[in-house]
């Protein structure tokens, strides 16, 4: 059985290298930072040869975001894949009620920081069998 959420927690045992990145929600006053992506569950592979993935249409959902920077350049490209997401700078909140992290989402067309109290991945439904890193979605789950 697949896992259908993660959280901050589950940060040292996930991976985003080559999920595509379909769309972005921006913070509102709720200061939720959401990504609408295909998330690779499994790379399967026969001995050293890649065959195919599992993947899954999901939102990646940031809480209490500041200091957003987005830097993406299309010019040479219309996909965007992530090549990795980096955590660093762990501190407490101003408040001192959270604890707070610096994020950094590295892609193929740039990248996008931003400091952030945690975040929540959902599956928006079963991975799916693929010869590709990603679905070719039409539509976007992200709400």
């Amino acid at each position: 059985m697949t896992e259908e959420l993660w959280t901050d927690t589950d940060f040292p045992d996930m991976g985003w290298h080559d999920c595509r990145l379909y769309g972005i929600k921006l913070p509102t006053e709720q200061f939720g930072l959401s990504f609408d992506l295909d998330y690779i569950v499994n790379w399967l592979r026969e001995g050293d040869v890649f065959t195919g993935f599992d993947v899954a249409p999901s939102v990646l959902t940031f809480f209490n975001v500041s200091r957003l920077t987005i830097s993406l350049d299309y010019a040479e490209n219309l996909l965007c894949f992530i090549s990795d997401i980096h955590r660093s700078n762990e501190r407490a909140s101003p408040n001192g009620f959270y604890t707070l992290w610096d994020y950094c989402i590295d892609c193929d067309v740039g990248s996008i920081s931003f400091a952030s109290t945690g975040f929540e991945q959902r599956l928006t439904s079963p991975p799916l069998r693929s010869d590709t890193q990603d679905l070719n979605r039409e539509r976007l789950v992200i709400d």
